[in-house]
């Protein structure tokens, strides 16, 4: 049972970082996926001729890394 002191665990009880870190290592891998997955689908449209399109899926992937980084 987790003793506590006006509301707050003891630091004793607190579970290590190291049992979060292998769902921690999926979440970057997935996130390396989409960044590839972002920069070949921008290099393939451009290289299609469509540079509008290109940086419209540019701005979208950075964005949506960006927001999901943080």
């Amino acid at each position: 049972m987790l003793e506590a002191h006006n509301g707050a665990v003891l630091a004793s009880q607190v579970r290590p970082r190291a049992a979060r870190s292998h769902a921690h290592m999926w979440w970057g891998v997935l996130m390396l996926v989409l960044v590839i997955a972002g920069i070949a689908a921008v290099a393939i449209t451009a290289a299609m001729g469509l540079t509008t399109e290109a940086l419209i899926i540019a701005i979208f992937t950075g964005a949506f890394v960006s927001r999901c980084a943080c």
